[in-house]
């Protein structure tokens, strides 16, 4: 089982990925059009302030300038100077354009100065409104007619400083753009906690399966909403359920059928002992030396039944030795000889056939190789030999040793002992042929009571 490891963007921060410029836009966009609002608002506000102011000294002033008031007139411009402070100047002019009021006392008597309009700012009834420099200040400037019982007695000028509509736009532009700083604070949280919300059953879902998957013990994903990620939690989980009642039933059966196989390969093994009286028990013995000798070195209990079974399986290829060689009374030929060693060989044909049995191949393959690579069938040697099968080695070559053979007679425990550490380092592994007959010189000795239990 293969899982992608790599750095990789997660749902999670490619939904805040796309959440937030999202939000951050409409902020922007908000903003922006409050903002051009806000400033055509203040802006529409000042020309009709002033267009409102300028009608009004127009009409104040018609009465006192046909009267020739210049008190009257000139407490109208100071009055209305005062009012505003964005008022740049109040001037009112005869209708041969002689200034007779001005908030600016050394204006009087002259003759208006006009500027040429930069930009035209509408009109206002009677009232025009232009923005222009005078003076080295851009304002508005409006002109009024004065008329008094329907005739034209003069021209009222009112300058309005767009300073103040500056000020008053920067000061509400600031004011925008700390709303939308927070606003954009609040969406950058929000968006993570959507963000979290929305991924977090998700992220519990890739956990459930992961775990599902893997030989992890699988808990059930928390479902904790009602919508559809909730139910499709609750689906998960029944669905993980019926898996793994399925999965535990497959491996039970696999099991079940393993141990069949295992059982008649045993079967085949122990007639294979019976087919010769001199190796009756032969693979059982081996079987439990090779253990006793895999608990000295600390291996596990599934280690172990591992090995139990090779050794169980170690000679199943001798099946298809002829029964001429392999009952001979007497020392092989060198022809005969060969087809002996071809059982390592055959019996990794006869586990092949088995897929449950195929895991056993190697070690059975080699348990006559060689420490230092002189043995059979593929001349490996070292470490390149199973453990397993080098432990069987030591196993085998002991019971055959101290088995009674129509040719000789068995060796006792300690001339076997003295014969296997003659081998190590070129047949055995010394510390494991060390290690095998300290294991036999402490073991108690096999009886003929316990060599016939183990050929059961």
């Amino acid at each position: 089982m293969k899982f992608e490891r790599r750095v990789r963007v997660g749902i999670r921060l490619k939904l805040f990925g796309f959440l937030l410029p999202i939000a951050f836009l409409l902020v922007g966009s908000v903003t922006w059009t409050v903002t051009e609002v806000t400033k055509d608002t203040l802006r529409r506000d000042l020309l009709q302030r002033g267009a409102a102011i300028s009608r009004v000294v127009a009409l104040s002033a018609g009465h006192s300038l046909l009267a020739n008031d210049p008190l009257g007139l000139d407490r109208l411009v100071s009055e209305t100077k005062a009012s505003d402070p964005d008022i740049a100047f109040v001037s009112i002019r005869d209708t041969s354009d002689i200034v007779v009021a001005h908030d600016r006392v050394t204006e009087r008597g002259k003759p208006f100065r006009p500027v040429p309009p930069l930009l035209s700012r509408g009109t206002f009834g009677d009232t025009r409104a232009d923005e222009v420099n005078r003076d080295g200040r851009r304002i508005i400037e409006y002109t009024s007619p004065i008329s008094f019982a329907g005739r034209r007695v003069g021209i009222a000028s009112l300058g309005l400083s767009m300073e103040g509509l500056a000020t008053a736009q920067r000061s509400i532009q600031q004011r925008i753009f700390a709303a939308a700083a927070v606003i954009l604070v609040a969406a950058f949280f929000g968006t993570m906690l959507l963000s979290s919300f929305i991924t977090t059953p998700v992220k519990r879902l890739h956990q459930g399966v992961l775990s599902l998957a893997g030989s992890e013990t699988f808990q059930p994903v928390a479902a904790r909403s009602s919508d559809e990620l909730g139910a499709l939690t609750r689906n998960f989980n029944r669905m993980a359920e019926v898996n793994i009642a399925q999965k535990t039933a497959l491996q039970k059966k696999a099991v079940q059928l393993e141990e069949a196989y295992i059982s008649m390969v045993r079967v085949i093994a122990a007639s294979l002992d019976a087919r010769d009286p001199y190796t009756m028990g032969h693979s059982t013995r081996v079987a439990r030396m090779a253990c006793a000798l895999g608990r000295c070195l600390e291996m596990d209990e599934a280690e172990l039944s591992n090995l139990e079974r090779e050794a169980i399986f170690h000679d199943i290829g001798k099946i298809q030795t002829p029964d001429d060689v392999l009952l001979k009374g007497e020392r092989l030929s060198r022809a005969e000889e060969e087809q002996m060693k071809s059982h390592a060989v055959d019996g990794t044909e006869i586990l092949r056939m088995a897929p449950f049995l195929q895991r056993y191949i190697p070690v059975v393959r080699a348990h006559h190789e060689w420490y230092n690579g002189e043995g059979y069938p593929d001349g490996i040697k070292g470490d390149e030999i199973p453990l397993h099968a080098q432990l069987i080695a030591l196993a085998d070559a002991f019971d055959a040793m101290t088995t009674d053979r129509p040719y000789r007679q068995a060796l006792s425990t300690e001339e076997a002992i003295d014969e296997i550490l003659q081998f190590r380092g070129t047949q055995f592994a010394p510390e494991l042929a060390d290690a095998f007959a300290k294991m036999m010189r402490e073991m108690p000795p096999m009886d003929e009571t316990v060599l016939k239990s183990m050929a059961l």
